[in-house]
């Protein structure tokens, strides 16, 4: 009688003990404090196409001890006639420190969530404080073939020994289309392999990579296409570094693996000014175009010639009247490719229409894919004053993407907005840590404005000298002491010595992509339909330009949900 006197005053006591811990739940786009205390949400529902990742997030709060020792975990969700998707990937959220905000930043210093680690990973150190937070990521995905309909699910909150300290209910209602299997944002992230293989100690001048890096470095490459990203180049594709010479089975096995297989929307040449040739302009011209023809007519006996293109970093915003003339002997070279061997290459080039200084003359008709930065696209195509060259260069056949690269604002859109000290809404987008998340976002939804139909990337994995990304969000420093946080770091690299597994780990920035992807390929689908000033439409209500634009989530889920309504009633599924 005694014991169960004592097993039924243990059950009532538990949980009490738990009884401080606070289940809430938040959407994708909002950045979770480290220490305020949240408001409730119970429920939560997500809209999503068929095909399609769509995500959001649980915080457990309450003291630090409690929080670790809580389990989270997901129930498959079920839907129309007991139709089941399947159960979420969760991920724990991880803090990193911005010491020094990046210029103009209108967030504040402190405790940022980005990286995404597996829930296997050893939990970083908590604040000691009364109350802290616990984020998680709830990522979902929907199959191809998934019958359209509201899916319901379950998070749970359990404690020592599988008590159960709260659950959340959630649900995703399916739309009645498919996003496609190829994203239509084209993109070239920049990763170089030499660069993983440093950041995850290997030696980053053996060749061939040894088998365990090569393993690697198909999981970058798997990670950027699972969030609709395409890396610039694969090193299956290399040709042999000492020779130049192709081996026609092996590049074809890695473009299959890329283009066909990972489904990305770009693939780039391998070649540089002096690999794998050393004068392909000079001596080894005729050598290196049969190189070019080569390798891009493999690409097209895979039916998929569109999506190749050539990026060289020794081009990279070309700023001088010698820059300039290196860019036109390079297009002359690939339009020399073009016409010799029957073959398109695409060169793309980090450079507006517009050159700064007319006496280096224009790059027209060297350039095929132009890439100016965000605050150029506005220079161009909104400021009064723009000469609207971005129209002018697609009105002649050829394509315009855009980048970001730290924080650049034009002296005349700043003039406009009254010189603010920080930059809140309404900006060329900055995609630094330290920023609103629409930054991140907003792109999907103005580059259609413009006809722009890619973006570029500079690096994932970029860290001076001395920072640790995992604790240290100051990835990019700049001269005069700027700090640019996040800038380069997309990434995060787990390592068999720190984590127990060499891996890449994706930051909720990487995902802020993912979604603005998905966004595009929205806006893609709706134009196809015949929908495009409807699109449009629903845009303006918060984004009406790269500077002319408000940091209003609301809006921006708001006009998804009526974008996808729009798609379904017009046969958008069929």
């Amino acid at each position: 009688m005694r014991c169960g006197f004592f097993l039924l005053l243990l059950l009532a006591v538990v949980p009490l003990v738990r009884a401080e811990l606070k289940v809430s739940l938040a959407d994708a786009m909002t950045r979770v404090s480290r220490t305020e205390v949240r408001a409730p949400m119970q429920v939560m529902e997500l809209l999503t196409g068929r095909g399609e990742w769509e995500a959001m997030q649980i915080v457990v709060g309450g003291p630090p001890e409690e929080v670790k020792e809580a389990v989270v975990e997901a129930t498959a969700l079920v839907g129309p006639e007991g139709v089941t998707i399947p159960a979420p990937m969760l991920l724990r959220e991880h803090y990193v420190k911005v010491t020094k905000s990046t210029p103009m930043s209108p967030l504040p210093a402190g405790e940022y969530a980005d990286a995404l680690v597996p829930l296997t990973f050893a939990w970083q150190k908590l604040p000691e404080v009364k109350h802290v937070n616990q984020p998680y990521w709830v990522d979902v995905f929907v199959p191809y073939g998934t019958k359209p309909g509201v899916y319901k699910g379950e998070l749970r909150v359990l404690g020592p020994g599988r008590v159960f300290l709260a659950t959340r209910q959630y649900s995703v209602r399916v739309m009645d289309f498919d996003l496609p299997v190829v994203p239509r944002l084209r993109t070239s992230i920049m990763t170089i392999w030499r660069r993983i293989a440093e950041v995850h100690g290997f030696d980053r001048e053996k060749e061939p990579p040894e088998p365990e890096l090569l393993v690697l470095l198909n999981e970058y490459y798997d990670l950027l296409a699972q969030h609709r990203m395409s890396i610039d180049q694969t090193y299956p594709t290399y040709p042999d570094g000492a020779t130049g010479k192709i081996d026609e089975a092996k590049v074809e096995a890695g473009m299959r693996k890329q283009v066909l297989h990972r489904h990305v929307s770009t693939l780039g040449l391998p070649i540089w000014p002096e690999w794998p040739f050393r004068d392909p302009l000079g001596k080894d011209r005729t050598e290196a175009m049969s190189y070019v023809a080569k390798w891009m007519k493999i690409l097209k006996k895979l039916r998929n010639e569109d999506r190749g293109y050539v990026i060289m970093g020794s081009l990279d915003e070309p700023n001088d009247n010698e820059a300039y003339a290196k860019v036109r002997r390079w297009g002359d070279f690939f339009n020399e490719v073009e016409a010799v061997h029957g073959v398109r290459v695409p060169l793309l080039v980090t450079e507006q229409p517009t050159p700064d200084n007319w006496w280096w003359g224009r790059l027209d008709g060297n350039v095929d894919i132009w890439v100016p930065h965000f605050s150029d696209v506005w220079r161009d195509m909104e400021s009064p004053n723009g000469k609207r060259d971005i129209a002018r260069r697609l009105a002649a056949g050829d394509e315009v993407w855009c980048y970001a690269a730290l924080v650049q604002m034009p002296e005349e859109w700043e003039a406009a907005k009254g010189n603010p000290k920080q930059l809140k809404a309404g900006n060329p987008p900055v995609w630094c840590l330290d920023y609103p998340a629409m930054n991140h976002r907003v792109l999907a939804w103005v580059m259609p404005r413009h006809g722009i139909t890619g973006l570029t990337y500079w690096d994932t994995l970029f860290a001076s000298p001395g920072v640790d990304v995992w604790e240290d969000a100051g990835s990019f420093h700049h001269t005069e002491g700027r700090v640019y946080n996040g800038d380069g770091s997309y990434i995060y690299p787990a390592t068999q010595k720190r984590h127990g597994a060499h891996m890449p780990v994706a930051s909720i920035r990487l995902k802020w992509l993912r979604e603005m992807a998905d966004d595009y390929d929205y806006l893609m689908l709706a134009k196809d339909l015949g929908l495009e000033k409807e699109a449009l439409e629903l845009g303006a209500t918060f984004a009406r330009g790269f500077g002319d634009w408000e940091d209003d989530m609301g809006k921006l889920y708001d006009a998804r949900r009526k974008l996808a309504e729009l798609i379904v009633t017009k046969g958008g599924g069929k």
